[in-house]
């Protein structure tokens, strides 16, 4: 399973010199495995839509986020590589006491993310929503520091009294551009011109007794 979203990226609308150090967000999902809640029963089907975890967060009361479940999980890419660190936001706004939800985050490299090898990047705790984790870490285990896709997966501990797991209302991440290739330049044909008239008037010279 793949789905896009039609939303541009910041790799679309600058080019790849521009964009470097630039956070992007998710663009496409690639799988989503949903748990249920944790009584069993399953999650509204307005918190079941994967696509909601795509672009940048809302950070609102409407459901624009997609409910995990209890150790689901879901994969996301971004329309290219990715470095550096990956932000998630999970969106609880005010919740009640003893409420609080935490994922597990997981970067990949590979053909595709069926494929990919993952490398763990570090926790994520919605009662510190937004804080970007790093993936020097990650980075150092795969010996690697650029990476294709980001996998969140449920890790909301059974002390906390939430039912439907981690909920994913955004992910971005620093966008790693391709490397920059020079191309040549062809002399200014007027340079070339020069340059012929040059080669011209040597063998006249030569010719001269």
């Amino acid at each position: 399973m793949r789905l896009h979203t039609a939303a541009l990226t910041a790799t679309t609308l600058l080019g790849p010199a521009a964009t470097a150090g630039v956070t992007i967000f998710a663009s496409s999902v690639e799988s989503f495995d949903q748990g249920r809640l944790r009584d069993s029963s399953h999650i509204d089907i307005v918190r079941s839509n994967p696509l909601n975890a795509l672009n940048a967060p809302q950070m609102t009361y409407d459901m624009n986020y997609v409910s995990l479940g209890w150790r689901g999980s879901i994969v996301l890419s971004f329309g290219g590589l990715i470095t550096e660190q990956v932000t998630v936001w999970e969106t609880s706004i005010n919740p009640p006491p003893g409420h609080y939800e935490m994922a597990d985050i997981y970067v990949g490299y590979g053909d595709s993310a069926a494929n990919a090898d993952w490398w763990y990047a570090g926790s994520v705790d919605s009662r510190f929503d937004g804080q970007p984790i790093s993936l020097d870490g990650a980075s150092s285990l795969a010996g690697r520091d650029t990476f294709s896709y980001v996998r969140v997966t449920d890790a909301t501990p059974d002390t906390s009294a939430s039912m439907d797991g981690f909920d994913v209302d955004g992910v971005g991440a620093t966008y790693a551009p391709p490397p920059f290739t020079p191309v040549p330049v062809p002399a200014p044909a007027g340079a070339a011109l020069l340059g012929l008239g040059g080669l011209a008037a040597g063998r006249r010279s030569r010719n001269v007794r």
